[in-house]
């Protein structure tokens, strides 16, 4: 893992004053599961249509756990934007979540993975510069778990309000 994070913090040298990382999580091969990873595509495309992409380091991961710590390390402000399943929402709906309301991961594969606060705290323990801000939005699946590169038409819709708040939160005077 070090040589991993020794190569995060020499790629970070050449980010020049960038301070800010957007990383979308999910799975693009299981319908509504890539929402997260489709809507950082749709924001980096935004940014950088605007002359703007300085603003934020876009990056796209299928990772949880240690991985994700060393994605996140080094960063002044992350915004995390991934699929999520709750009871009680309706597929497409746009939830902000913060990071002590989390008690499991949302990427927890095996029990060799750990979850967000987990993370940060370890990160923050082992001397990392981990983030000050971290801003997670989730998006409500409808059919996360089906083999096929197309999201539902509702999660769809709703990741067009999740790219508007996204670059609400980097840009509040908006693109």
């Amino acid at each position: 893992m070090r040589s991993s994070i020794a190569k995060l913090d020499n790629a970070k040298g050449s980010r020049q004053n960038m301070s800010i990382r957007i990383i979308g999580l999910g799975n693009t091969i299981l319908r509504d599961d890539g929402v997260g990873i489709y809507a950082v595509r749709e924001v980096s495309r935004l940014l950088a249509e605007s002359g703007r992409s300085a603003m934020a380091d876009v990056v796209e991961s299928e990772v949880g756990g240690f991985e994700l710590m060393e994605l996140m390390a080094g960063w002044e402000q992350v915004i995390l934007a991934d699929s999520v399943q709750f009871d009680a929402l309706e597929a497409g709906a746009v939830i902000r979540i913060e990071p002590e309301d989390l008690h499991t991961s949302l990427r927890l594969r095996s029990v060799h993975e750990i979850d967000l606060p987990t993370v940060l705290e370890l990160g923050r323990r082992l001397g990392l510069a981990m983030p000050r801000k971290i801003t997670i939005f989730g998006i409500q699946a409808k059919d996360p778990l089906t083999f096929g590169e197309s999201m539902t038409a509702v999660v769809q819709d709703g990741m067009r309000k999740l790219v508007v708040q996204i670059l609400n939160e980097i840009m509040p005077t908006g693109i």
